[in-house]
């Protein structure tokens, strides 16, 4: 079970019944031992960091990406440092073909996170828009991109799974800690996908790819463990049913962002749509849930896991099933975040460009820090921490 121990600032919205906040105010205030702020382990030294990033795919073209700049500092802090990038890598629709007209630009936007990285071990996996939205092509601009990622011959810097294959891939680093990637989108795209004869992967039906997962989970019990994928289990976002008056008066900024055209109740079947399921891409569908209830039937044997993903544009710590950990961290660009909620297994929820970092400390704590982007010139702050301690 973890011990959440949590520094709130203003700044984010964290959520907590009245009784419960009571009782955590005297905790804090009485003891020695249970904030961060007291035997907070700052001196320790850390002995991994993880760097966990989503949906950086659309860096900004007159200047440095604010997100990356960011991420660029809080990587050289840790020698031992991972970046994981979950995924939507290029917007809109993953790499083309080399005769593209746009081909030069796609690769500029991929190139910016793979330049920002120096010696960093550093994993891209794939998010639906790399998968080009459920395309015909999807599965060959997967490809393309593990190729083009592939031919940089950096040794550092690997696409994940391997040969964009679903997964599941665990890396481990040292003695303590294990990675799990897994290519979620694999679940949910009906179009272009391959066939088990053309891709060659070791797991290709999804029942498969969870029983794997599940073997993993089983070999990981004494490590810390992160499972990296671009889908959320939970989310309180657009993809998770959270529209705001925008959405329902003005739609068609989701289209464009000076799109400002009033749309009263037209507007409406927009998100009531989305909510009902229309898109594979939103919880409210069938592949996106049967996903979800997979995937939490394993996890919920655990405990102590951290399930990773990008694909809403902010930031959500949210308590998962069976004492795990979700993280959606999907506010890679800066300047473009979407509407948020909150549910009761929120945590924490921040509108804001940013990212997640995990820390494993010298004394076999781990802590978790939510960071967010500043300005234009990557200034950051750290809104949150907690304690992920079994």
């Amino acid at each position: 079970m973890f011990l959440k121990s949590i520094t709130m600032k203003p700044i984010i919205n964290i959520k907590f019944p009245h009784y419960f906040l009571l009782f955590f105010l005297v905790i804090v205030f009485s003891s020695n031992s249970f904030a961060l702020s007291a035997n907070d382990s700052t001196d320790v030294e850390i002995l991994y960091r993880v760097i966990l990033i989503g949906d950086a795919g659309e860096p900004a073209k007159d200047h440095p990406e604010p997100v990356l700049v960011a991420l660029r500092k809080e990587a050289s802090i840790v020698d031992s440092t991972v970046v994981v990038f979950l995924g939507d890598n290029i917007y809109p629709n993953g790499l083309p073909d080399e005769n593209h007209k746009k081909r030069k630009e796609y690769e500029r936007r991929l190139d910016e996170q793979i330049n920002i990285v120096e010696d960093e071990a550093t994993y891209f996996i794939a998010g639906n828009h790399d998968w080009s939205s459920d395309n015909d092509v999807g599965w060959k601009q997967v490809n393309r991109q593990a190729d083009f990622i592939s031919n940089k011959n950096l040794p550092h810097i690997k696409f994940a799974p391997l040969n964009a294959c679903p997964g599941p891939e665990m890396v481990s680093f040292g003695s303590k800690v294990n990675l799990i990637f897994l290519d979620s989108q694999w679940f949910l795209q009906k179009k272009g996908r391959p066939s088990p004869e053309d891709c060659n992967c070791k797991y290709y039906k999804d029942d498969d790819i969870i029983n794997a997962t599940d073997s993993l989970l089983s070999l990981s019990k004494n490590k810390y463990t992160i499972i990296a994928a671009h889908h959320p289990l939970s989310t309180h976002g657009p993809h998770g049913g959270h529209f705001t008056w925008k959405q329902h008066i003005f739609p068609l900024t989701e289209v464009g962002s000076a799109l400002w055209i009033p749309l009263p109740i037209i507007g409406s079947s927009y998100p009531l749509a989305r909510n009902w399921g229309i898109s594979s891409q939103d919880i409210s569908s069938g592949v996106y849930g049967n996903y979800i209830s997979k995937m939490e039937n394993v996890l919920s044997k655990y405990s102590g896991i951290v399930y990773a993903s990008g694909h809403e544009h902010s930031i959500q710590i949210i308590d998962g099933v069976g004492d795990n950990t979700y993280v959606v961290s999907g506010a890679g660009i800066y300047d473009h975040t979407t509407s948020l909620g909150e549910g009761e297994d929120t945590i924490v929820s921040g509108e804001f460009a940013g990212f997640v970092v995990i820390d494993l400390l010298q004394n076999d704590r781990t802590k978790l820090s939510v960071i967010k982007v500043l300005n234009i010139d990557g200034d950051i702050e750290t809104t949150f921490t907690m304690w992920l301690d079994e």
